[in-house]
């Protein structure tokens, strides 16, 4: 055994420590892309006064080159049921990255990633106002790039859905959305809980790296996919609030009802300011995150804390009874095209805090540049460039600690939409990672989706 443990392993080892039930969760997202309405153009202090849009409408008629979907509109069923508010997605997304320097491995896996769904507007579908209902699957076969770079975020955030590195078929979504007037809604049932973030959320068309699709304090108190139940404020049409409570150890391949409220609740609160300095959009996003769930605390014995790594036994180790962290993040336009308003560029950036006390992650700062239809003739391509720094908490046993540094990286991506449902995304990422004992890491990869 190389000096003792790699320092990868027990880090890694460590993550997957902090569950009870020992599920890995290497990392957890927050979606709140299902309960914030659509904006209008103007922004008033009054409450909205109309239902907002809950299922982003999409055309699938014409010719090849110009329909959202590989199958079209079925024979016009497809886009009847779409213009009711009826939605159907089917996506393919492929994914091949290796190492071109540093790492641990230069082999080049391939990833793929199924997914499905359904979604129903009631109020577009004439049965009642304000309700929706979201069903989806999916599927995940290959393998990832992840831990052959040596450092701790993935970099292929495709990786950890439906579960972490594992090939499994799961229903992801299964939840219902009921707003009872147009500023203040309802929601509960099994979610996939992501963030939005207008330039970085969107880890199939847009940065592969986790850093630039969700906020790495995050891992230790939100799942990845739970049972949640939540309510959504919009006092104002500026302000939107969605408060969420939901199951500490969900997982997408697991029900969940046998452990709701038993080993661990996590609350998870949005304050969501939308602005538009000089006309453009943005948003501004202050949110804080709390659980119960008890957790091995790492600043105790340290050959305590290893035997229990070796040994897969955390008996006589001090326990943290709860768990907590403070997030911020924006996104805002600096140049939007006057004729197609979801063309331009603009910033974006996150930051997360936590105590350390039992997330690894103690500080993390992302910050970066995206944008789509700015070169002519090339109206539906995207691009982004971003940085990040990772800070591990300095209340890690010692000899996990000095063999670590703080993680850093630059991505660098473009999507070139071929057609409205295929998009191929060359990246490239350079990541300075969090063992010492690794070179800087250089990844190369591709991404293709298919909209079907």
């Amino acid at each position: 055994m190389n000096t003792f443990w790699k320092s990868w392993v027990i880090i890694v080892t460590l993550l997957t420590m902090l569950s009870n039930a020992g599920a890995e969760e290497i990392q957890s997202v927050v979606d709140m892309s299902t309960v914030n309405p659509q904006e209008s153009e103007t922004t008033t202090n009054q409450p909205p006064t109309e239902m907002p849009r809950l299922v982003p409408w999409l055309d699938y008629t014409g010719d090849m080159w110009h329909k959202a979907g590989l199958t079209g509109d079925w024979a016009g069923t497809r886009q009847q049921l779409m213009d009711k508010g009826i939605r159907f997605d089917v996506s393919l997304i492929q994914t091949l990255q290796g190492n071109w320097t540093g790492g641990t491995d230069f082999d080049y896996p391939y990833q793929g990633n199924v997914r499905y769904g359904v979604q129903l507007d009631t109020g577009k579908a004439g049965l009642w106002p304000g309700g929706l209902f979201v069903a989806r699957g999916e599927t995940r076969y290959g393998n990832s790039n992840n831990l052959n770079t040596g450092a701790l975020l993935p970099v292929n955030t495709t990786s950890l859905f439906p579960v972490p590195e594992d090939d499994v078929t799961a229903l992801t979504d299964l939840y219902f959305t009921q707003f009872l007037a147009p500023w203040v809604g309802v929601m509960a049932g099994k979610m996939s809980l992501r963030e939005t973030n207008v330039f970085a959320s969107n880890e199939t068309e847009q940065f592969m790296n986790t850093a630039f699709n969700f906020n790495a304090a995050l891992a230790t108190t939100v799942p990845i996919d739970a049972l949640a139940a939540g309510i959504i404020l919009r006092p104002t049409e500026w302000l939107t609030v969605p408060t969420l409570v939901f199951d500490s150890e969900g997982t997408a391949d697991h029900s969940g009802f046998d452990t709701v409220f038993k080993r661990g609740t996590t609350v998870f609160q949005v304050f969501e300011f939308a602005i538009k300095p000089f006309g453009l959009a943005g948003h501004q996003r202050v949110s804080w995150t709390w659980s119960d769930r008890s957790r091995i605390r790492f600043e105790q014995n340290p050959r305590q804390v290893i035997s229990a790594i070796i040994t897969g036994s955390a008996a006589g180790l001090a326990r943290e009874d709860h768990d907590w962290s403070f997030m911020y993040d924006f996104d805002q336009y600096l140049y939007k095209k006057p004729e197609r308003p979801d063309q331009g560029f603009g910033l974006f950036g996150r930051f997360g805090l936590t105590n350390g006390e039992v997330n690894p992650v103690q500080e993390f700062y992302s910050i970066g540049l995206g944008g789509k239809g700015l070169i002519p003739g090339r109206d539906n391509d995207g691009f982004g460039i971003g940085y990040y720094f990772l800070a591990i908490s300095d209340k890690l046993p010692r000899i996990i600690e000095r063999r670590t540094q703080g993680e850093q990286g630059v991505e660098l991506y473009y999507n070139v939409a071929i057609t409205p449902w295929l998009h191929i995304t060359p990246d490239i990422q350079v990541i300075e990672t969090v063992r010492e004992n690794v070179e800087t890491t250089i990844v190369g990869g591709v991404r293709m989706k298919i909209d079907f």
